[in-house]
């Protein structure tokens, strides 16, 4: 699987692990993102390691069992007595964490038998994992395995293999004395988290001690073969682990956002403008950029009508268009009663609903014209070219939008601040320029030429992302249609450096998550577009694509299944 097909069924994945997370536990801010559990922006950590994936995961039953195990933490665990008993031992918390989650898995999970199933089957197939691993040939491995799987059966009753017994039975009847009474405990204690707490972290800080004692047994045997660092690997929380594919686009909370409870300021809009972006373009220069494209696109040899059959059959919807009379069933058709009288024999006196399918959706696309992006210019001519024509084809209204900033450095706006006295906290000090490349009520074959105007880099300044995203919502809410869809052509998160200067890095990032959520709360399907870079920190639904290579028509079908996952049936 490819990193676009990846990230497809990333996309779909979280959007269903999401909902069941959401259900189980009752809480409605809870979401993922490339397989980790959020609420609201803030990352939940996962330490239990049976609930940690590999990166490239493709297995659906694994997503949906770490999404049932976190459901029941959200749902059964009380942080206050969790934290209350937790070691301050980096390995006895991990050790006691992953107790927590045993006895979640055990109790929480009693009423739902499919949720229940889930996590036992990831967590045996963990433990093949680690049975058939390196790490279980070392004296390390096998003590903390053998705790493990010891934990795990006492507390939910579930059966080990043969293998593993014999596996096990040598370690774990010279453990039996020490902590044989806490394994009695944990099993009965089970539906009384406190009680398990303190119960559990004794545990944990006798294991621990254990482990530290083998790892100091192994230097002193100068044993450079085992790298006792190595052997948690499998229980450090997934902040920790790299992540194959596109970079994330990073994003943090902001405090000047925070202090002023989430309402975002602008110091000025004096200088604000919306413009046609081909009115700043030479009329020789725009019809050269035109003639580029259409040689660049005549080269990759796109079928752009096989693309708008596509997107038709992605965005029609069933409407109804009248009635059909003279049928055979159907509601009586009071008319021709009089005609039923005179011939008794006569069956076409119905009427029917006559539902046909049309395509009522408009489609923005919104491109981030800030000065990183001028390098991918060429291509993304062509991609947004190629998308507007076959989206027009397919009956869909288009618009073709851009965001950057009136000057470098916060321009005029900066200045005028700066006259001011430099008051405090002024929000986003810039001059922001609007661009207009193809409106809804124009046609692709009257906007081709405007629409090259993308190629001006010129126009590649700095982005302010957030108040783009309201501004082209707003735009899309004034269209009539019933369904409206958002795309933002981006490579990176929100960057103003006026703004960051008197402010903080995040207070741009924080708006626009801001944005995107009311958004979506309004019915607009928000889509991001991430140009070599994942941008689900701030969409929800999210691509991202290689523009470093030549367009391919996969990468429009990609885009095609992307929006497909706000349109099911």
């Amino acid at each position: 699987m490819n990193d676009i097909a990846h990230s497809i069924f990333q996309q779909h994945t979280d959007e269903l692990c999401g909902a069941a997370v959401r259900a189980i536990s009752g809480c409605s801010n809870a979401h993922f993102r490339k397989g980790r559990l959020y609420l609201n922006d803030n990352l939940v950590p996962v330490l239990a390691p049976h609930l940690r994936l590999e990166p490239d995961n493709q297995r659906f039953r694994d997503f949906r069992a770490v999404a049932d195990g976190l459901a029941l933490r959200l749902l059964a665990c009380d942080p206050v007595i969790y934290e209350q008993a937790c070691p301050q031992d980096e390995t006895a918390r991990l050790l006691y964490d992953f107790f927590e989650q045993v006895r979640l898995e055990a109790t929480a999970a009693a009423d739902w038998p499919g949720v229940r199933a889930n996590v036992q089957a990831r967590f045996r197939a963990w433990a093949e994992a680690f049975q058939h691993s390196a790490l279980i040939e070392s004296s390390l491995g096998i003590l903390l395995f053998t705790v493990m799987l010891t934990v795990w059966s006492r507390v939910t009753g579930g059966a080990l293999s043969e293998a593993q017994q014999d596996l096990l039975e040598a370690t774990r009847a010279g453990m039996a004395g020490e902590i044989g009474g806490e394994l009695y405990a944990l099993r009965r204690l089970r539906h009384d988290q406190s009680a398990y707490a303190e119960v559990a972290a004794r545990l944990a800080e006798k294991v621990s001690l254990n482990l530290a004692a083998e790892m100091a047994l192994d230097r002193r045997q100068k044993d450079a073969n085992k790298n006792p660092r190595a052997l948690f690997s499998l229980l450090l929380t997934p902040d920790a682990q790299p992540e194959d594919g596109f970079d994330v686009a990073p994003f943090g909370q902001s405090r000047v956002f925070d202090q002023h409870q989430a309402s975002y300021r602008v110091f000025t809009r004096r200088y604000d403008r919306v413009e046609l972006a081909a009115s700043r373009v030479r009329l020789a220069e725009l019809r050269q950029f035109r003639q580029q494209m259409d040689e660049d696109r005549a080269s990759l040899s796109i079928g752009v009508a096989q693309l708008a059959r596509l997107f038709r059959r992605l965005f029609r919807m069933p409407q109804e268009d009248g009635w059909l009379f003279g049928q055979e069933e159907g509601i009586l058709d009071g008319r021709v009663l009089s005609q039923l009288v005179a011939s008794p024999a006569e069956t076409r006196i119905f009427r029917q609903d006559q539902v046909i399918e049309r395509v009522d959706q408009a489609v923005t696309i919104l491109l981030d014209c800030s000065g990183s992006m001028r390098t991918h210019a060429r291509r993304l001519s062509v991609l947004l070219d190629t998308l507007l024509r076959a989206l027009g084809m397919a009956g869909v209204q288009t618009e073709l939008l851009g965001f950057t900033t009136g000057a470098w450095n916060g321009g005029r706006a900066m200045k005028d601040w700066q006259r001011q006295g430099k008051p405090a906290h002024p929000g986003r000090l810039n001059e922001i320029c609007h661009l207009l490349f193809k409106q809804a009520d124009t046609s692709w074959s009257r906007a081709r030429l405007d629409i090259a105007a993308v190629l001006k880099h010129d126009l590649y300044r700095e982005g302010v992302d957030g108040e783009a995203v309201l501004w082209a919502s707003q735009r899309l809410q004034e269209q009539s249609v019933k369904r409206r869809t958002l795309i933002v052509v981006s490579d990176g998160c929100p960057m103003d450096s006026a703004t960051q200067y008197v402010n903080d890095d995040y207070y741009l990032a924080s708006h626009l998550q801001q944005v995107v959520r009311q958004t979506i709360a309004q019915g607009i399907d928000v889509v991001g577009l991430g140009v070599g870079l994942d941008l689900s920190a701030y969409y929800p639904r999210s691509l991202a694509i290689d523009l470093q290579q030549a367009l391919a028509p996969a990468v429009f079908y990609d885009i095609a299944r992307l929006l497909a996952g706000g349109h099911r049936r």
